[in-house]
């Protein structure tokens, strides 16, 4: 069955990247289409310090329409990586000859093992070949797509879509069938739905496939990792609506076990950053200026809330601190600075419809500044020239009027945004408890009463909030779509 996503095969950014930046893992797919009939969907795993818990992860993997997935799992570490962590992924590496059996060898460090949705394919870079320090994550993600596009690239993959997500994620039955015929409306990427849940090893961790269509039922579980996940959770999905409110083109969740990404624009974003966190937040900054990024509907993936060190930042990491002992609840931006990125970006759409100068801009900024009586524009102005956005918008005005508003809004990409949102809170605007945040938040139209609700009410209210205002980022106001290099 073909997919009604269109990939264009032999486009030059593709073969440019597979020739000049992939990792040397993409030359595997000669060996696997020698050894393997074709798949029709493909998964790329990291997997660092997990013991047997992926296990649990692919137990969850249903097939997908189009055909048996391939599922790269890349067991990865630095040399210098602890003792624990070496421990874990030769159990790891054990754990998965126990439960799936003898594997078939490809490589001296890759093998091949049966699943019920299809193929596991384990890379082993952990045991010899070990990774780069402070490469992490991101290399890891990385050596697993590079492969997936050039398998889809050679057509041994049906699919464009090169999914992407975590060994502690439980998978609903629908996750390849449901991006399976997306994609020929100029997607990049598409985004599953996400809710935390306790541990995996808890009793209480739900089924993907619990409750409604598109939600599963928070749960009432004390436990304190699992509530300091859920703070994480609204607190991301405060920041995101935070953006939907001003306007931001990059109004999206940025978490890498949630991702689907279209291969060609994959290649043309030259493919996921080498670094040990935040890898995920720079594909996606890229992926949004060739495309669109939508949030799909349907029921959400389910992250184990778990402490990790695995990066210095990040949801394990948020979750470690939040449970120190002496810690107190988490703290977010103040709602304010979503007022004055709003009139930024009031600014930065209307700019370009003008004669672009230096007055037009400041006349704009000065006219929308005085709309919003939470922004105090002296304040504002000052934030932008720290970053220099001001000069970086009036040089983009300055060009060609052709794709005058592209090179405007591309400059003033998530990066950007994250910037402007940090220098505004060094300015003052300091950050506010989540509960304090929310009251305050116009964009949050929920009713809260500050100290009643719980953390697991809070989620719901949130989430259900996010999933009836976000749906497609940048489909009215997108300067260009998607549309796979020749």
């Amino acid at each position: 069955m073909e997919p009604n996503a269109q990939f264009i095969y032999a486009a030059k950014a593709t073969q440019k990247y597979l020739a000049q930046h992939s990792e040397v893992e993409a030359e595997l797919s000669e060996l696997i289409r020698a050894r393997c009939a074709p798949f029709g969907h493909g998964l790329a795993i990291p997997c660092y310090e997990e013991s047997e818990g992926i296990l649990d992860s692919l137990a969850t993997l249903a097939p997908g329409p189009l055909g048996p997935a391939l599922i790269v799992v890349v067991v990865n570490a630095p040399r210098d990586a602890a003792p624990h962590v070496h421990a874990a992924n030769a159990q790891t590496l054990e754990g998965l000859r126990r439960e799936y059996g003898v594997p078939k060898s490809i490589t001296p460090s890759t093998c091949l093992y049966p699943h019920p949705a299809g193929t596991i394919l384990v890379i082993d870079r952990a045991s010899e070949n070990f990774l780069p320090t402070r490469q992490g994550v991101g290399l890891a993600r990385k050596i697993g797509a590079d492969l997936l596009l050039a398998l889809i690239e050679a057509r041994h993959i049906h699919s464009p879509w090169i999914h992407c997500s975590d060994a502690d994620v439980r998978f609903p039955s629908d996750y390849f069938e449901r991006v399976a015929f997306r994609g020929q409306n100029g997607h990049s990427a598409l985004l599953y739905p996400f809710q935390h849940t306790p541990p995996m090893n808890s009793s209480k961790t739900p089924s993907p496939e619990a409750g409604a269509e598109d939600s599963e039922p928070r749960l009432h579980h004390r436990d304190a990792a699992y509530q300091a996940g859920l703070q994480y959770e609204i607190s991301l999905r405060y920041y995101v609506l935070g953006l939907q409110f001003a306007g931001s083109l990059y109004a999206f969740q940025s978490i890498g076990s949630t991702l689907a990404i279209h291969a060609n624009a994959y290649a043309q974003v030259r493919g996921f950053p080498r670094r040990e966190a935040a890898e995920d937040f720079y594909l996606l900054n890229k992926l949004a200026k060739v495309g669109r990024v939508e949030t799909l509907p349907g029921r959400p993936l389910l992250l184990s809330s778990r402490t990790s060190s695995r990066v210095p930042f990040g949801t394990g990491a948020a979750i470690r601190r939040l449970v120190e002992p002496g810690s107190s609840e988490i703290t977010t931006y103040d709602p304010r600075v979503f007022h004055y990125l709003r009139v930024w970006q009031r600014t930065l759409s209307q700019a370009f419809t003008l004669e672009g100068s230096g007055a037009s801009l400041s006349a704009l900024l000065r006219l929308f500044a005085e709309e919003d009586p939470a922004v105090d524009r002296e304040k504002l102005t000052r934030a932008l020239e720290k970053i220099t956005a001001i000069s970086n918008a009036k040089a983009a005005l300055s060009g060609p009027r052709k794709g005058a508003e592209r090179r405007i809004l591309d400059r003033f990409d998530g990066f950007q945004t994250l910037k402007l949102i940090h220098t505004l809170r060094e300015s003052g605007l300091e950050d506010l408890p989540l509960r304090k945040a929310l009251g305050q938040a116009s964009f949050i139209p929920l009713p809260l009463t500050e100290g009643s609700d719980t953390f697991d009410e809070l989620a719901m209210k949130i989430e259900t909030l996010e999933r009836s205002v976000i749906q497609t980022v940048g489909s009215a106001t997108k300067p260009q779509e998607f549309s796979p290099p020749e």
